[in-house]
């Protein structure tokens, strides 16, 4: 035994050493096991990025935008409300702060608007063509001034974010690109859905009330001219280039557009006409519209208004 402690009390340096190697090497051994894993987790996103890069669709395509209906976003919800309640109050001032550009044929048109009331609103949005933008179908229930039935409506907006971080109303026709996008949204299965829906609506509520029925009539006849073949005060035919619309005549779509309840762009939309798609003229409006008649796909027989420069003689 005291040979042993002799021993190593004439070699412990050694041991001392040999045992600091040991030590060193295991560190060394997991320190290079660490920096090779941080470095294999840097190489995942590049990878992903160089994929993504290289693929047809962008990461925010593929599993970032949701192009189906949100129901109600709480922000896009208060905007609506708040430009309703103004419409409803005829508050321009409120409306200039809500709608971008708001000029003084909107102003004018809120003026003269006959709806007194506008309740149950739900909003239904899809993503724009630029962050912070969003293609809205605004739902309220309407009370008309002299019609006790509440009629059903859905407004079609573009909303863009503003350089103050707010949500405001914008032009939908600034570009042909926005243009094309939200036509395009129009022919997407659940839009046609809600369209369909609020059609229905609107169908029960005036097929309830012979005031309201009475109603819509008028503004048929207010919006109707007196010939529909003449030509326009400047001397050019109303209509498409390749001729004015007339009553009897077939029409084509020339590009998607949409199909509403009036001859106004606030009209219910019932529905979409697709390019190529053929419609039958039951009037034409000296206001540019045309009062039509078409088949749907499922053999739906819809009846409504639609620009006629969005039409052309049937080849």
């Amino acid at each position: 035994m005291d040979r042993v402690r002799e021993w190593i009390s004439d070699n412990l340096r050694y041991i001392l050493l040999g045992l600091a190697v040991i030590l060193l090497i295991v560190i060394a051994f997991f320190a290079v096991r660490l920096i090779q894993g941080i470095g294999s987790g840097n190489e995942e996103p590049q990878q992903t990025e160089r994929q993504t890069e290289s693929g047809t669709e962008s990461v925010s395509e593929s599993s970032g935008e949701d192009l189906s209906l949100t129901r109600n976003d709480q922000n896009i919800l208060n905007l609506m409300t708040e430009y309703f309640t103004a419409l409803q109050n005829k508050d321009m001032d409120t409306l200039r702060t809500l709608q971008d550009p708001f000029d003084t044929e909107d102003e004018q048109a809120a003026q003269n608007s006959a709806i007194e009331a506008y309740s149950n609103i739900i909003t239904y949005s899809k993503p724009g063509l630029t962050e912070g933008s969003y293609v809205v179908y605004a739902y309220a229930d309407e009370k008309i001034t002299g019609i006790d039935t509440l009629v059903p409506s859905l407004q079609e907006l573009y909303v863009v974010t503003n350089s103050d971080g707010n949500l405001v109303i914008t032009d939908k026709d600034s570009s042909q690109e926005l243009i094309d996008y939200i036509a395009e949204r129009q022919t997407d299965e659940d839009v046609q859905a809600l369209v369909e829906d609020v059609r229905g609506k609107v169908s029960d509520a005036v097929a309830q009330d012979t005031d309201l029925e009475e109603y819509v009539d008028s503004l048929s006849s207010e919006n109707s001219g007196t010939d529909t073949s003449t030509e326009s005060e400047s001397g050019s035919q109303t209509g498409t280039e390749a001729g004015s619309a007339s009553a009897g005549d077939t029409m084509t779509a020339t590009t998607t557009v949409n199909v509403r309840s009036e001859a106004s762009t606030d009209g219910v939309i019932y529905g979409s006409l697709t390019e190529g798609m053929e419609v039958t003229i039951l009037e034409s409006l000296d206001s540019g519209w045309s009062h039509i008649q078409y088949t749907t796909a499922d053999g739906t027989t819809i009846e409504g208004y639609v620009m006629t420069q969005y039409l052309t003689n049937a080849q």
